[in-house]
């Protein structure tokens, strides 16, 4: 899917603003629109990464299953142990001493791993295989718009609103990395090339949501861009991959850091009169044609209390 600007010879006001301000009338229409591209179709030179297949989802998830039921087992393995000793054990040796303090102390830290992993973030293996994965996926590329290991960039997922209360083993669209800086937001996904120019950029909004079957609670920065066919959002996840990043109200406070820098460089909803040649009154006239708009919704301003 790419959305592109229309072919359409621009109108003379048009024309007149972009020889002001020496650019293109093309490209100063381009800039108001997302650009969206598909590798292998709208990118025939670059394949997609194919990171979010069925076959590698449920390799991913056979593993992951093995890896908890490894950990249960051995923490099991250690309550039996430790039963033993309490009730089963009349006069303990040193050795059954020393097998009962390691029993208590390996079983105790492998259920408190493995609580820590399914109460607070329970698809982190998940996530770390699958930005492990992306980041070959992008290495291999020739012109990648974004560099994971590129200081700002993250690993984030697009999930339609449709699809959050939905129990499936994927939901997200596209993994991406994503970074925003003043010419816009770059996103390398998985499936589409992403890039969002300030004059696309209408705003955006925080959401808050616990997937179908999950006990996190997830936050969302819903991003609106213009496109040729109207509005689109993207609801862009963060998709934290370690420990450190594994707290609820620390993510949200990311996202709400992501919301706020898409709000200060979002031009989409600036309302400028288009530059009229024969206009009388000046302040129909604009110097800075370049973010002329002629779409006049009022600005989306940031939702997040900062």
């Amino acid at each position: 899917m790419t959305f592109q600007t229309p072919a359409s010879a621009p109108s003379m006001s048009q024309q007149s603003a972009a020889e002001q301000s020496n650019v293109s009338p093309t490209e100063a229409m381009a800039d108001h629109f997302a650009s969206i591209q598909t590798f292998g179709s709208d990118l025939p030179d670059e394949a997609p990464g194919r990171v979010l297949n069925w076959f590698r989802q449920m390799v991913t998830l056979l593993g992951i299953t093995a890896f908890h039921g490894t950990l249960s087992f051995v923490a099991s393995l250690c309550l039996l142990l430790t039963i033993r000793f309490v009730f089963f054990t009349s006069r303990p040796g040193i050795e059954g001493i020393l097998l009962f303090v390691a029993a208590v102390i390996v079983g105790g830290l492998i259920a408190a791993t493995q609580l820590m992993i399914v109460c607070r973030y329970e698809e982190y293996p998940f996530h770390l295989l699958l930005a492990r994965r992306l980041r070959r996926v992008i290495a291999g590329r020739r012109n990648p718009v974004v560099q994971p290991n590129e200081e700002g960039s993250r690993f984030c997922e697009i999930v339609p609103q449709e699809r959050w209360n939905r129990l499936r083993l994927e939901t997200a669209t596209d993994l991406v990395w994503v970074r925003i800086d003043g010419d816009g937001v770059w996103m390398e996904g998985d499936r589409n090339r992403y890039h969002f120019g300030p004059s696309s950029i209408l705003g955006a909004i925080p959401q808050s949501f616990t997937p179908a079957g999950g006990w996190t609670q997830l936050h969302a920065a819903l991003i609106y861009v213009r496109t040729p066919d109207g509005p689109e959002e993207i609801p862009l996840v963060y998709r934290d991959f370690r420990f450190a990043n594994m707290n609820s109200s620390d993510r949200r406070l990311q996202r709400d850091a992501m919301v706020d820098a898409i709000c200060e460089i979002a031009r989409g909803s600036e309302y400028e009169p288009i530059y009229v040649p024969t206009a009388t009154n000046p302040s129909q006239a604009s110097d800075t044609s370049a973010s002329n708009n002629p779409y006049a919704p009022p600005r989306m301003t940031s939702h997040t209390g900062a």
